[in-house]
């Protein structure tokens, strides 16, 4: 069994904020934040972990109030590889936020999967948005909807813990009262390695790694759940993939310095994580990016603001 993997940037934050990615670092400082997916090809099937946010509608106000930009439609940024989103046969959402779950629009053929916790949790926090407004700003009631309405026809799928070999070698891990309530992430093996998809318990190496090389992990700074478990989950994904650059960590913009890349004219770039036997490069002209990774203080923030 052997999979081939991408990660497709679909939209970036030019100045995101350190401190919503590091727990404790409240600096004012910021740096360059992607917003991907990932595609996994093979074994038959043409997958995506998570599909993104939309440009229209309630996600659209998402977008602006967040300084998002150089959105490109699933259409586009899968035509990069010669995928169309009508060939997607699975798409495997980690949570419900809005820049994961809310283009699903886009897959009319695709089979959804989420954890039940996630879209029930997701539904009593909107209910109870007086008390849990602060946690839930990257949750869009229109998305929640959407994923109901998905379930109740049957083409989503409510999973109830770990699923192993959803297909062969490929694993749905839960990582539950991390990042959100239900959370889940994907075990890809690939050329005898494991590759995990690790949805949005990591925004960057760094909370694997620890700031600057240091090995001490850190928490998201933006995440409503426990921050033991999250460092629980952080240390059992990177156990899992052996070596911190198997994380697919689809916010981290400097995944496109460390593997084969390519920066596109609509300045969005795909990262050829692995191939497999016999798969040819997708990428015009592969080489490692130009993508810039901001200079860090001793602190491990970033000393520049990038542009």
């Amino acid at each position: 069994m052997s999979y081939s993997i991408w990660m497709l940037e679909y939209s970036h934050c030019k100045e995101h904020p350190v401190g919503c990615i590091f727990y404790g670092v409240w600096d004012g400082t910021t740096r360059m934040f992607a917003y991907s997916y990932a595609y996994i090809e093979g074994n038959g099937h043409k997958i995506l972990v998570d599909v993104g946010h939309d440009n229209r509608g309630s996600n659209q106000a998402y977008n602006d109030a967040n300084a998002i930009v150089d959105f490109q439609a699933p259409d586009v940024v899968l035509a990069k590889l010669g995928v169309t989103p009508e060939e997607i046969d699975t798409v495997i959402l980690t949570h419900a936020h809005y820049d994961h779950a809310g283009a699903a629009r886009w897959f009319p053929n695709a089979t959804f999967l989420l954890q039940r916790v996630e879209l029930e949790s997701s539904r009593w926090a909107l209910d109870n948005a007086h008390l849990y407004a602060s946690i839930i700003g990257a949750l869009d009631p229109e998305d929640v909807t959407m994923l109901e309405e998905l379930a109740a026809s049957g083409r989503l799928q409510l999973l109830d813990g770990p699923v192993e070999n959803l297909f062969p070698g490929l694993h749905i891990r839960t990582a539950l009262d991390t990042h959100t309530m239900g959370g889940q992430y994907v075990v890809v093996e690939s050329g005898g390695d494991n590759w995990v998809v690790t949805g949005d318990a990591l925004y960057s190496y760094e909370n694997a790694e620890g700031i600057n090389g240091s090995g001490v992990p850190v928490n998201i700074g933006f995440g409503g759940g426990s921050g033991w478990r999250g460092l629980q989950i952080i240390d059992e994904m990177t156990r899992t993939a052996g070596d911190t650059n198997r994380l697919v960590i689809v916010h981290e913009y400097d995944t496109f310095r460390r593997h084969p890349s390519r920066r596109y004219d609509d300045e969005l770039h795909v990262a050829e994580l692995v191939l497999a036997p016999g798969e040819q490069s997708r990428i015009d002209e592969p080489a490692r990016t130009t993508a810039k990774s901001p200079a860090r203080t001793a602190s491990g923030t970033v000393a520049h603001k990038e542009h």
